[in-house]
């Protein structure tokens, strides 16, 4: 295992992370108004949803890597680092509230993924 490898395995992160956060602000302004269902069409034909799917090739692409070089075991967990970064995100650049228990998890989920990464 190398240094790369670990690197290359916190890019999947942020690719997920990005993903994540780029399609439900896709699906946010893909509706007309905040009471009516989202059109699939705008969606699907909107930068946000290209974003969604780079991002979720380019994940996949590195993760088949990272898997050849880090042990499952490993590179695995900290995958879980999403659980934490998508919440956060959320709330800085989509203005989610994240109260209290929520900012307890993304705690302990970060520390888990130090515990197990060592």
């Amino acid at each position: 295992m190398n240094i790369i490898s670990w690197l290359l395995l916190m890019v999947v992160v942020l690719f997920g992370t990005t993903a994540n956060v780029s399609l439900k602000y896709g699906l946010y302004i893909s509706s007309p108004t905040k009471g009516e269902s989202t059109s699939i069409k705008n969606l699907l034909f909107s930068r946000y949803f290209l974003i969604w799917f780079i991002c979720y090739a380019f994940m996949t692409m590195l993760w088949l890597y990272v898997l050849q070089t880090i042990p499952l075991s490993q590179a695995f967990p900290v995958l879980g680092l999403m659980y934490a970064l998508i919440p956060i995100a959320s709330h800085y650049l989509l203005k989610e509230q994240v109260i209290f228990s929520q900012w307890l998890g993304i705690s302990i989920i970060i520390t888990g993924v130090i515990l197990v990464g060592h």
